[in-house]
């Protein structure tokens, strides 16, 4: 190892010994971020009713509806947002549990039984990432908040978060750890490890009062049911209809099982899977080819599927019992179905814990809900169980036993992926394909998806329990984004020269800069791009590391543009698994630059050819500048060839001052056809008056006046 590596390396360890030490827990955090790989999954305890083990939905109620779901896939997808809960509803045996009072319960503690939903509340939690994430400035604006949160450079995957849930209807408290990954071939999943710990508190240690806040020494049998429950179709039915109906009204859930294919040397070598799709609609309107199949959310204009994702949750592991920590392949216990609506909102008899269990007509294992015969329409918010037992725990405060015991779950998503949603979309628009058929492709290839994203994880898992690593890409570079005349200039760095370095074996294997694009709308299939079908671009790579910026000639002037910069491995140091040899690549979502570059032309010295563009002018965005408007802003109107300074002032027809606009610098100025009063403009002819003109010496230049058309 040559010197200077060698010292990189020494004080990487250094760094992360005296960083581990400051990670100390957060007892208010604010939502935490899982943002490194394909998704984008929002951690906020205020996002439910019980703390962050507890992520209820608003059932989309309120005037925020897009946001009350914090789970997108992929993360560049308009409106890609999916149903996302949690539910934890354990379910004691007959022997019940002794609560404080020395009374035993048959089921909960608290008021409302709320052990069939088990809301917690979170004592505390941390997030902690290997390299902070990158800062973006677009024209001088920084555009992501300074990162608050810890940096480990010595942690095992790319992104750590940890949480301490304590459960007051059983006096258990939940310790959770969740693994993401940048690696593009773990960046669809994270996994999720949970210990339960029978301590008897009923409340967090800062608002304990009394010995009340605790339940008596026992021990308690029980089965643990989790449900991940999904709503795949949640942005799709927004794009297909126009508004979000009620918690995933046209999705069904199921489960399957298979044989690992990554992992060999564990006793469980199979992994159950449950899994939710967007299935058809019962009130669905007719699309032009006559079908009134909704399944995968077709667009009503292109046939494009909006709903392709097939996302889940698997069993990786479960304790044998609170002294044997290891895997019981025996496990899980059941399956089973159950509904958000109809069963964990919708009842509260004693038989509701036999359907969390799996233990009612229902069935341990059934298939989705309309294939069992349970019901014959989907329902609203469906939920597919892991439920594992049964279990005992002991509390013993005399000699010091809290027994726990652990599960581990990967959640992740799998999907056609957005050329097949396209070209399968059209084919079934046209009439090519039947119904059938594309529901067939939607459903078996996510399935298979889905599978080998799990399985994956499960070869992660398997790495990290065993001390391993899993081969990761470089850490995305800082980026800045300024527009300019007839261009735009995009510049990245590192902030550190260790950056250059593999984060797990820290030789240096840094091989090549990527510079992707997007025109229009930041996010593909943005209704204000208008159907025109772009979506991010590959633009460059460069292989010299010192050469830290491209410049973008081939811009449209009033058109946006949003850039990205990734950095390559040479994979010499990835050994292992499906990256043997494969040059990583890190994640192009993390630095978007998030806000528009706009290349504009220079100042004129002269003020007598003015023009509006487009003229006419539409709302109707989507065509070439000029035309009928500009890519991803339908409403804007763009006046070239402007001198140094000016003053615009936009008249109507008979003389109505609407806007006025001071204007500097270069020789375009864009208009949203608002008014000073951030009222839009009506259809008509409007007059622009140049006033107030001057070149770049300040000489006075005489006033234009400029006629144009709108039509709205």
């Amino acid at each position: 190892m040559k010197p200077s590596i060698f010292f990189r390396v020494l004080l990487l360890t250094l760094l992360s010994v005296i960083i581990a030490k400051a990670q100390d827990p957060v007892y208010d955090p604010p939502p935490m971020l899982i943002d490194v790989g394909d998704y984008n999954l929002s951690m906020n305890k205020l996002m439910g009713e019980g703390g962050l083990q507890t992520q209820y939905s608003w059932m989309l109620t309120g005037n925020d509806r897009e946001n009350t779901e914090i789970f997108y896939y992929p993360a560049d997808q308009w409106k890609s947002n999916m149903l996302y809960q949690i539910f934890n509803p354990l379910c004691l045996s007959d022997s019940g549990i002794i609560g404080s009072d020395g009374k035993r319960y048959p089921m909960y503690l608290s008021i409302g039984n709320d052990a069939l939903i088990n809301g917690g509340v979170t004592d505390w939690a941390r997030e902690i990432r290997r390299y902070r994430p990158p800062n973006i400035i677009v024209d001088g604006i920084e555009v992501n908040p300074p990162y608050k949160w810890y940096v480990d450079p010595a942690l095992p995957c790319d992104e750590k978060i940890e949480f301490e849930d304590v459960l007051g209807q059983f006096g258990i408290r939940s310790h959770v750890e969740i693994y993401a990954f940048a690696n593009p071939h773990h960046a669809d999943y994270f996994i999720w490890k949970a210990t339960h710990k029978f301590t008897g508190e009923l409340k967090v240690p800062r608002q304990a009062t009394s010995s009340k806040d605790t339940i008596p020494d026992q021990t308690i049998q029980f089965w643990w049911p989790i449900s991940f429950s999904f709503g795949p179709s949640k942005s799709g039915e927004y794009n297909v209809n126009g508004g979000y109906s009620y918690e995933g009204i046209d999705d069904l859930d199921s489960w399957f099982k298979r044989k690992s294919e990554f992992v060999t040397t564990r006793a469980r070598d199979t992994i159950p899977v449950a899994y939710y799709w967007d299935y058809r609609g019962t009130t669905t309107r007719p699309y032009p080819n006559g079908s009134t199949d909704d399944s995968g959310d077709p667009d009503r204009v292109t046939g494009l599927l909006h709903s392709p994702q097939i996302p889940g949750f698997a069993l990786l592991y479960a304790d044998k019992n609170y002294n044997n920590h290891t895997d019981d392949v025996t496990q899980p216990y059941a399956m089973p179905h159950a509904g958000i609506q109809a069963d964990l909102w919708g009842r509260r008899d004693a038989g509701l814990k036999l359907t969390y269990r799996g233990d009612d007509n229902r069935g341990r294992f059934p298939l989705d809900p309309i294939s069992a015969g349970l019901m014959s329409k989907p329902d609203y918010g469906p939920m597919r169980m892991i439920t594992c037992g049964p279990y005992t725990l002991t509390k013993n405060h005399t000699i010091g036993r809290y027994d726990s015991i652990t599960f581990v779950y990967a959640i992740g998503v799998g999907s056609i992926g957005w050329k097949a949603a396209d070209s399968i979309g059209r084919l079934w628009f046209n009439g090519t394909i039947s119904d059938s058929a594309k529901d067939a492709y939607v459903l078996n290839n996510g399935r298979d998806s889905l599978w080998e994203t799990l399985d994956r994880a499960y070869w992660a898992y398997d790495r990290l329990s065993k001390g391993l690593s899993i081969p990761s890409p470089p850490p995305p570079p800082d980026i800045s984004v300024a527009s300019g005349p007839d261009r735009i200039t995009v510049s990245w760095s590192y902030p550190d020269p260790s950056y250059y370095l593999d984060p797990v074996t820290h030789a240096d294997d840094w091989y090549a800069w990527r510079v992707y694009r997007k025109r229009g709308a930041l996010l593909t299939d943005d209704l204000l791009d208008q159907k025109d079908g772009d979506h991010w671009e590959f633009v460059t790579e460069i292989r010299d590391r010192n050469q830290q910026s491209y410049v973008d000639f081939d811009v449209q002037r009033g058109v946006d543009y949003y850039y990205a910069v990734t950095a390559v491995d040479d994979g010499t140091q990835n050994n292992a698994g499906v990256d043997a040899g494969e040059k990583l690549e890190s994640s192009r979502y993390v630095t978007r630059s998030l806000l528009p570059a706009t290349s504009v032309k220079p100042g004129l010295n002269v003020s007598n050819q003015v023009r509006a563009v487009p003229n006419p002018a539409t709302v109707a965005a989507g065509g070439q500048s000029g035309t009928t408007g500009f890519f991803g802003t339908p409403n804007r109107i763009l006046f070239v060839n402007l001198p140094v300074k000016c003053t615009l002032k936009i008249f109507t027809e008979t003389g109505d001052l609407v806007r006025t606009i001071y204007h500097y610098a270069s020789g375009d100025e864009p208009w949203d056809q608002l008014t000073d009063n951030n009222q839009y403009v009506s259809s008509g002819i409007y007059i622009l008056a140049v006033t107030d003109c001057q070149d770049i010496n300040g000489k006075p230049l005489d006033t234009q006046f400029v006629k144009f058309v709108i039509v709205r």
